[in-house]
């Protein structure tokens, strides 16, 4: 097999980390997008494991320290860490020292590892390496479409931060002048949220439409409108429209801030 997934995460085998439900919640979400970055960059690079699984999982937890091959094809990692440190961790202060905290802790994950298994620690770090080059940004393309009929150009991007996702929408002119930029899909930093929504772009009567993995309709902008350089999407999917920001959630989304 080769490594198809980096994870870090709050939590040990589907328990707690130790530290309370509503930490390992803002810690998951928070540390999703490096895991994400890691994932889709290791997949490129093709590098075997030494074993009957695809994922590097490292848990942090309040239990020892910890290295066990799971039957999900998994090779899972526990990093012990202490309520001190978690404690110094809620205290910083700037987004980069939090960031370079979570690739300090894979780390030592890849560390423990190598201890029993043969990890390509080099490869891994230099993709930490990567992320941090790009100022800790995971932003990727996700569609490009020219509608001549129109004069504008249409590019979408996948947007995953820290605290949210997001679908970006850029718009060009013939001569690939910049016109417009604007967000068209918000919803929580983690796959489960945006993966199976975000799937292809469809242009059909008069309309661009953002389809999910089944070909349901998502989010949908009006050409005229992008011909004027107004970016403006409506989702049409009910289920998709509860995990946007909303009277009743907006709360949970302000809680991934720090």
């Amino acid at each position: 097999m080769n490594y198809r997934y980096i994870i870090l995460w709050a939590g040990n085998s589907g328990f707690g980390s130790g530290f309370g439900d509503e930490f390992d919640n803002k810690f998951n979400y928070n540390a999703w997008f490096v895991s994400n970055y890691l994932s889709l960059r290791i997949r490129k690079l093709h590098l075997p494991t030494d074993g009957p699984y695809n994922m590097l999982f490292c848990n942090i937890t309040k239990d020892e320290s910890l290295v066990k091959e799971k039957s999900v094809s998994s090779l899972s990692v526990n990093i012990h860490v202490s309520n001190e440190e978690i404690e110094k961790y809620l205290n910083m202060s700037t987004e980069v020292e939090r960031f370079e905290y979570y690739l300090s802790l894979l780390e030592r994950g890849y560390k423990l590892a190598s201890i029993s298994h043969d990890i390509p620690i080099e490869s891994f770090l230099n993709l930490h390496q990567e992320l941090r080059n790009n100022n800790y940004k995971n932003e990727r393309l996700f569609k490009k479409k020219t509608l001549k009929e129109y004069g504008v150009k249409v590019v979408l991007e996948h947007v995953l931060t820290s605290y949210d996702y997001r679908l970006r929408m850029s718009l060009f002119d013939g001569k690939n002048h910049f016109i417009n930029e604007g967000y068209i899909y918000q919803t929580y930093p983690d796959d489960v949220f945006f993966n199976k929504n975000v799937r292809h772009l469809v242009i059909e009567d008069g309309k661009l439409i953002i389809t999910d993995f089944l070909d349901h309709p998502q989010f949908v902008c009006e050409l005229s409108d992008l011909s004027k350089g107004i970016i403006n999407s409506v989702c049409v999917d009910a289920n998709t429209r509860k995990y946007m920001p909303n009277d009743e959630n907006r709360e949970k989304f302000e809680r991934l801030k720090w």
